[in-house]
């Protein structure tokens, strides 16, 4: 008889009794805009309208499962993603500890494969469906020398020079929130933008922070938000795929920190091993042509120092250059004496 043992399957991370759901970790952000789809086409229509001054009549929701099947490309699965009408898609991505470094490219990236979308196969060009690609960040994103303070980004294909613009089908919308945070407005003075950012950046449970509180008690869609957000809270196998979704995510970020270090440290040994090597390289060419100078035979000078027929033959080209240099000196020096 044969007997199997059974693998111990690994259990999953549970979270801890005082973990708290936060808006700006992208699986709980992305959960709350699809928990109830008013929520999400409402932050669409709000954003969409008060940063890039759209007139948005229709707000629908779309798959965010972006590449079809056989599509060979960099993986991508988008946070909430909108049709607009008049016809726009929107994408919206929560970014909360990436590499600030990577948001360009990222963000161009995301915007080229939504315009590549199936649906847009076959279109004419001049019929494409322009595309917004918005990324919320939850840190600073390099500031601007003349600008420091500049919260929002919007960024088009244009002119270097003349900065005309090229197209609209594709545009980069860069929003830092906690920078909106720390323009230290009035609450009456906040866009509908502004109060997003603010909502998403600082809400808890407790309300603890007085303008996300407030936004609760007097704005319908945040009390709806801040209702979703506790049912969420309160479902403990959601509670467990926010905290493994953000250990995850911490762990990645370790990983790549990791990894750059040791790339540091190789790329500093390897530069030590070549700067002795080139250090050596050189004492061996010197060597090489003091025995020249000193009418050593080629068969001794490469069996001394290990340089190579090509190099020899090179070291006396330039010894024999060297000494013409010197007899034109010389024999001008004369000239210019007599």
């Amino acid at each position: 008889m044969t007997l199997i043992k059974a693998k111990k399957q690994r259990s999953k991370p549970q979270a801890p009794s005082n973990y708290k759901l936060r808006c700006t970790n992208d699986f709980v952000f992305k959960s709350l805009m699809t928990y109830d789809p008013k929520i999400g086409k409402r932050l669409v229509k709000d954003l969409t309208e008060s940063i890039r001054d759209y007139v948005v009549d229709k707000v629908d929701l779309t798959s965010t499962e972006l590449l079809t099947e056989g599509f060979q490309a960099k993986d991508i699965r988008l946070d909430i993603c909108a049709r607009l009408t008049p016809d726009r898609l929107i994408d919206f991505e929560m970014q909360c500890g990436s590499n600030k470094m990577e948001i360009p490219n990222r963000s161009a990236y995301y915007a080229a494969t939504l315009v590549n979308r199936p649906d847009n196969k076959g279109v004419a060009y001049t019929a494409l469906t322009p595309v917004d690609q918005l990324f919320l960040l939850d840190f600073d994103f390099p500031a601007k020398a003349d600008q420091p303070e500049k919260a929002i980004h919007v960024y088009q294909l244009a002119e270097i020079l003349d900065h005309d613009i090229l197209t609209n089908l594709i545009s980069v919308v860069i929003i830092e929130m906690k920078k909106i945070i720390q323009m230290n407005h009035s609450y009456e003075e906040l866009s509908r933008a502004e109060k997003w950012c603010w909502f998403l950046e600082r809400y808890d449970e407790e309300h603890s922070d007085s303008v996300a509180a407030r936004l609760v008690e007097e704005d319908e869609i945040f009390k709806e938000a801040d209702s979703v957000m506790k049912r969420m809270s309160s479902d403990p196998a959601m509670r467990d795929a926010a905290f493994e979704h953000n250990r995850r995510m911490m762990d990645m970020a370790q990983l790549r920190y990791e990894g750059k270090r040791e790339g540091l440290a190789e790329g500093i040994e390897k530069g030590i091993k070549q700067g002795v090597e080139q250090g050596i390289e050189k004492q061996r060419l010197e060597t090489a042509k003091e025995m020249l100078r000193n009418h050593c035979n080629d068969q001794l000078i490469q069996l001394c120092t290990k340089i190579s027929l090509q190099q020899l033959e090179q070291l006396k080209k330039e010894i024999v250059s060297g000494f013409s240099q010197t007899e034109d000196y010389s024999e001008q020096s004369h000239l210019a004496s007599d």
